[in-house]
């Protein structure tokens, strides 16, 4: 009996302290869906010192395309989103600014054009150009890019991923434009990124739904991600500036 009681203690003092930390925030989780470059670039410097702040805080991370994500916040599969900025995002949920990502062009390195310092949009006039499929978040912007410039490159070939979009252009079946942060996810050895004008940029955001409050982890960890942004997300280049466009 004695040795019940004592284990009846124990579990409840475990109960409690469970508890009270989901409410102070100190423990719990955190379910982030984001775009895999986000996943690769954005994201692990933010978790690692969330990690070493709130070491009982469990962090779930859904690397996903576009078309995925929004639904998962929608939902509620998860808590956060980290997506691109589209006016079709759904209504109920509440968006932040995270970051601008400039597009810039991704070439062989033996290619013509990869020999300049800079490149125009009209320069992918006519060429062979290896594009996006409608589930990412690049293929509309890119779309739109090219048509607010007049431009009809040869579209040779589409895939859904970015290692797929840099293998074909390292194989040289043609160029491609992507946002830069997507660039590390593009890792072959043969590749140039160059600048392209006028700037024409992605923007990125967090977002959750509106109408219920953030559990007290979720929140900490979405301010962290805010601050981060402030900052400038150390080591990551970004373009905001009046001479950019930001296609929607």
């Amino acid at each position: 009996m004695a040795l019940y009681a004592a284990h009846a203690v124990r579990s409840f003092d475990s109960a409690l302290s469970r508890i009270s930390g989901f409410v102070s925030g100190s423990s719990g989780q955190v379910r982030i869906a984001c775009l895999p470059s986000l996943a690769a670039t954005v994201l692990p410097g933010v978790v690692s010192s969330f990690r070493r702040e709130f070491p009982r805080v469990e962090l779930f991370i859904h690397d996903a395309a576009q078309n995925q994500v929004v639904p998962m916040v929608a939902e509620g599969t998860v808590d956060i989103g980290l997506v691109a900025f589209t006016q079709s995002l759904l209504p109920g949920l509440e968006v932040a600014h995270l970051l601008s990502d400039p597009f810039v062009a991704i070439l062989p390195a033996d290619h013509a054009l990869a020999l300049r310092p800079s490149l125009e949009w009209k320069d992918f006039h006519g060429e062979r150009f290896v594009g996006f499929n409608s589930v990412t978040s690049i293929a509309p912007l890119l779309t739109r890019a090219l048509a607010h410039s007049g431009v009809e490159p040869d579209e040779v070939q589409t895939a859904d991923s970015i290692p797929a979009v840099g293998g074909m252009v390292a194989a040289g079946m043609g160029i491609t434009a992507v946002p830069r942060l997507v660039v590390p996810l593009m890792n072959f050895t043969n590749l140039v990124e160059v600048p392209i004008s006028p700037v024409v940029e992605r923007e990125l955001v967090l977002t959750h739904f509106a109408e219920a409050p953030l559990p007290k982890p979720v929140e900490s960890f979405k301010q962290r991600l805010l601050a981060a942004s402030r900052r400038g997300f150390s080591g990551i280049e970004g373009h905001t500036g009046p001479s950019a466009t930001v296609l929607q």
